[in-house]
């Protein structure tokens, strides 16, 4: 049976959103949280150089958000989350693995699944701003790799006991992490990845879901087509491999937010494969009093969804 729908929302810029106050993200999260939103998560930056926007993959002009306003580091935030609330799953969106040790990633992930009961869901990415590694002696080139290494590790030290890895970029032996993460080495780890046939494979071994970098619902289909068979060859079932899509938003003619037609996409995206409907509040609108209407037109997107396929 295919998983049913889900719906999260992403705090992405919400110092930038909330003008910094902190009470107010807590509130949002609690917000979420009693409303039935299923998933938060935060985004990642560590550290910015001054001309990080003339490397921005998409381009200077698509450069995510102001260097100068807080990027709070997402597990820390995560964590506070996970005091405030009770039932939603807490997710990075995504974190930049390789720019961070592994068993320090590895124990910091498996804290906060211990402290939230078993809530969190690791998206892992691999980043493309070179300064966030060589600030901290880390190797920018091979950071794909790195981040398979990480997974590995993380997989092994979740598992309990003492554990050994050699690898191009981690080498250990008779190690011990505790606590292990009350989901254990079933704690869900994606990849935030551009859909590359490399990365394909990449998911197929390694991933439990894919966040994608597209909103295009046609190349989120094909990529989803593409993954059953390699998920199968693995010996998975590629209806437990989940897909994230975020909601764009769509303007009228006089160039507002249409929330009616914005949220219509709901259906085209799950029948696409996506299985987590998610939002960006500061996408459609600036005003952070309007985001418990979003979040309640995502618990009502989610209903309509879930009543359609019954």
């Amino acid at each position: 049976m295919a998983k049913s729908i889900r719906v999260g929302v992403t705090l992405y810029r919400i110092s930038h959103h909330t003008n910094g106050d902190i009470d107010r993200i807590m509130t949002i999260a609690e917000m979420a949280d009693a409303k039935g939103i299923d998933m938060i998560s935060v985004a990642d930056h560590l550290c910015f150089a001054s001309d990080a926007p003339k490397d921005y993959p998409m381009g200077p002009e698509a450069f995510p958000g102001g260097i100068e306003e807080n990027w709070f580091e997402p597990i820390t935030l995560l964590a506070a989350f996970a005091a405030r609330t009770r039932r939603i799953q807490l997710s990075t969106a995504l974190i930049i693995a390789p720019a961070r040790s592994a068993v320090l990633l590895a124990k910091q992930f498996a804290t906060l699944d211990y402290i939230s009961k078993g809530r969190v869901i690791a998206v892992f990415g691999a980043g493309w701003q070179r300064a966030e590694f060589t600030s901290q002696n880390l190797p920018f080139e091979g950071r794909f790799t790195h981040m398979e290494e990480q997974i590995q590790v993380c997989r092994a030290l979740w598992s309990g006991g003492p554990q050994s890895f050699h690898g191009k970029f981690i080498n250990f032996d008779d190690l011990q992490a505790y606590p292990l993460p009350v989901q254990g080495t079933a704690l869900p780890i994606w990849l935030g990845v551009s859909p590359t046939e490399r990365n394909l494979e990449r998911m197929a071994r390694f991933a439990d879901g894919w966040l994608p970098a597209t909103g295009s619902l046609e190349v989120i289909r094909d990529t989803v087509s593409k993954l059953k068979p390699l998920l199968l060859a693995q010996g998975r079932n590629p209806e437990d491999f989940d897909v994230r899509g975020t909601l764009v938003p769509i303007l009228d003619g006089r160039g507002r937010v249409d929330l009616d037609a914005s949220f219509a996409q709901g259906q085209a995206m799950s029948d696409k494969g996506i299985t987590v409907i998610d939002i960006a509040p500061l996408f459609f609108s600036p005003d952070p009093d309007d985001i418990e209407n979003l979040l309640d037109r995502l618990v009502q997107l989610k209903q309509s969804l879930i009543n359609d396929t019954c």
